[in-house]
């Protein structure tokens, strides 16, 4: 009997069962890309995708990124959250590289830049920052080089401000060698550097209002970030703390500093920061010239990123602490690299590679008037043979030559047409007439971005660094320290310190020539931990011919970048204490 089992024919029986097998093995088909290969690919992906993810054992990376692990920057990034952070990546930046980054916020929100970590190659890596959303917008800032604190707790973190509501970040990379990179952070209407830990920062009611700090007490500035009344003045002893007015300390008689700690007269040198009053006015400029006449120290051209404000002429009050801008109509065109001399109540200002035109290196000489305010283009004397070269990155001063006329001395700087020049031009006042002086002595070689200061007592004129032409074909720093002989005209070579640089800036005091910062990167290859921009101070012994250097761990005189102006530091220099004659024994 049948029990409802069905009968199923020899054919019907094959052909089910080859369904089966086809069923079983479409299915284990499937298992296996599902499985086995997740399984591979996870073998074959040992390194792991950064910014990105890895297919078929490759890293597939997110756009703006490269790199086996996509670990390098490379195109182009939008940020539209109202803060977050930008990197080139987690290790070195690779060569030849070029990323940008743009930060969205809103029309005239105030957006912060804080350079956590910056490490580029000096002079050839850099970081461009535009207040705006395209490189057409106003350039604000650009760095390169180690942007880290000297020491610690010396330095603030740099911050940017841009006030459009965007900002347009571009990071280029040269073939040589590369280095860490950079952290940035940003934030939009934030306070800035946080009020540095020191206050409390505070927004008003609607969302275009500023927002500022207010700090605690015993700190001050923008950011809380200028400490004030150290140890409270040393009161009632060396002075006393002004809360209410400069907030500063007001020192007795008898003591003197920024915390009333230095007796008077002060056994050593130290740094401060005057309490300047705000103008409104953009000063920041580099390679600029000053010179001091009288109360007013004169600041006169210089480079700058901006010069839609820019002030060709400006002074400072050493007495008043209070800037000055003076509205010429006519005069010069916008230059820097060029010198500046005074004579009487005349400033001469020679040479300079003008703004206007690539690679325009000028041999005009200009006469401002301090007292009219006003300019004057001198031409040399019709009917005289001038021998003139135009140059940019040179010095000059005004002294007498041994007949006892007033002449300029202009030395060195670099010339489009002939390089680096070894010669020394003089002008003569009286007869409005240029020259080249035929020198003597030691064989001196010139160059771009030295210093020099004049010691009237022995007629000389001491130069010392500067970049120069190298032998093979190539150039670099010096640490060259040369005498010149003006009524002679002749040349000395002096002991160096071995200390190379250009750039830098050089005081002669008391019979000592002090320089300050410089650029002394020197680097050409390979990063041998050389600095940007230094802020060691070398000095000379003009009398007993001996350098020194001295590295001021306690500076509070921040150093970004070289010849820049945005703040003005002083150096208050130590009396040399007088000898005590001993008694003749009767």
């Amino acid at each position: 009997m049948d029990f409802g089992r069905s009968r199923i024919s020899p054919r019907c029986f094959m052909g089910c069962r080859t369904h089966n097998v086809r069923t079983y093995l479409f299915t284990f088909m499937v298992f296996y890309l599902l499985v086995c290969t997740e399984g591979s690919y996870s073998k074959t992906c040992d390194k792991n995708c950064i910014y990105g993810r890895c297919v078929n054992g490759t890293c597939v990376c997110e756009q703006g990124w490269t790199g086996d692990q996509c670990q390098h920057c490379q195109g182009r990034f939008k940020l539209t959250e109202s803060s977050g952070s930008l990197t080139d990546g987690p290790v070195n930046y690779k060569y030849k590289t070029k990323c940008t980054w743009l930060i969205e916020g809103y029309p005239n929100a105030v957006l912060r830049l804080r350079f956590n970590h910056f490490a580029t190659e000096c002079s050839w890596d850099h970081m461009y920052v535009f207040d705006g959303d395209s490189i057409y917008a106003p350039l604000v800032a650009v760095f390169s080089g180690l942007v880290v604190p000297e020491t610690k707790g010396n330095e603030t973190i740099p911050e940017v401000v841009t006030t459009s509501g965007y900002a347009l970040l571009h990071f280029f990379s040269d073939a040589a060698y590369n280095l860490t990179g950079f952290n940035i952070f940003y934030s939009i209407n934030s306070c800035p550097n946080n009020c540095s830990g020191h206050g409390r920062c505070t927004t008003g009611n609607s969302i275009s209002s500023s927002v500022y700090c207010e700090c605690e007490r015993y700190w001050k500035g923008e950011a809380c970030d200028i400490r004030y009344c150290w140890d409270d003045c040393g009161s009632p002893d060396r002075g006393y703390c002004d809360l209410t007015g400069e907030k500063l300390c007001v020192c007795n008689d008898s003591w003197q500093g920024p915390d009333c700690s230095l007796k008077v007269p002060s056994a050593e040198s130290y740094w401060f920061l005057p309490n300047v009053k705000p103008d409104g006015q953009s000063l920041g400029r580099a390679s600029h010239k000053a010179v001091v006449h009288g109360k007013l120290m004169w600041v006169i051209g210089g480079f700058t990123f901006n010069y839609s404000s820019f002030q060709m002429v400006m002074n400072y009050n050493l007495e008043s602490s209070t800037w000055d801008v003076v509205p010429i109509n006519g005069g010069p065109l916008q230059r820097y690299g060029h010198s500046l001399a005074l004579h009487k109540d005349v400033i001469y200002m020679f040479g300079g590679k003008l703004e206007a035109g690539f690679g325009n290196v000028t041999d005009e000489l200009w006469l401002f008037d301090t007292h009219s305010r006003t300019w004057s283009l001198r031409t040399p004397s019709p009917g005289l043979q001038a021998q003139q070269f135009a140059v940019e990155g040179h010095t000059a001063h005004i002294v007498d030559n041994k007949n006892g006329e007033p002449i300029m001395v202009v030395l060195f700087g670099y010339s489009p047409i002939y390089s680096y020049l070894s010669h020394v031009q003089e002008y003569k006042i009286r007869t409005n007439s240029w020259s080249v002086a035929e020198t003597n002595g030691a064989l001196v070689q010139g160059g771009y971005g030295h210093s020099s200061v004049y010691d009237s007592s022995s007629h000389s004129i001491y130069v010392h660094g500067g970049y120069k032409a190298l032998p093979a074909s190539k150039h670099g720093l010096v640490d060259h320290l040369y005498r010149y002989q003006v009524h002679t005209h002749t040349w000395f070579i002096l002991k160096e310190s071995g200390l190379a640089r250009y750039l830098h800036s050089a005081v002669l005091i008391s019979g000592v020539l002090l320089v300050f910062g410089g650029n002394t990167h020197n680097d050409t290859s390979l990063s041998n931990g050389a600095k940007c921009f230094s802020s060691d101070f070398l000095s000379y012994d003009i009398v007993s011919h001996t350098p020194d250097v001295k590295v001021h761990d306690k500076m509070k005189c921040q150093v970004v970048c070289y010849n820049y102006l945005s703040n003005i530091c002083m150096l208050k220099k130590k009396k040399k204490k007088k000898k005590k004659k001993r008694k003749k024994k009767k």
